[in-house]
């Protein structure tokens, strides 16, 4: 899931479906930073929010990735 800001970065850069497929396993923490290269330029995100959804289907992670991505402090 995007942020409102990451949405409008991804749709100006035109990298809105790439980011928005990629299947980040658990294993991702918030503060993570995620990079996404396309035709040489890195586009940078954070994740600043994970949530599991329990639905009858089964068990869903999703993460909120946001732009600008902001130092954690690491």
């Amino acid at each position: 899931m995007l942020t409102a800001s990451a949405r409008h970065y991804a749709g100006k850069q035109v990298i809105a479906e790439p980011i928005e497929a990629l299947e980040l396993g658990s294993d991702c923490a918030v503060g993570d930073l995620v990079s996404l290269v396309k035709a040489g330029t890195q586009h940078d995100f954070a994740v600043i929010c994970r949530r599991w959804i329990c639905k009858d289907q089964g068990i869903e992670l999703e993460l909120t990735l946001d732009h600008p991505a902001r130092s954690s402090g690491r």
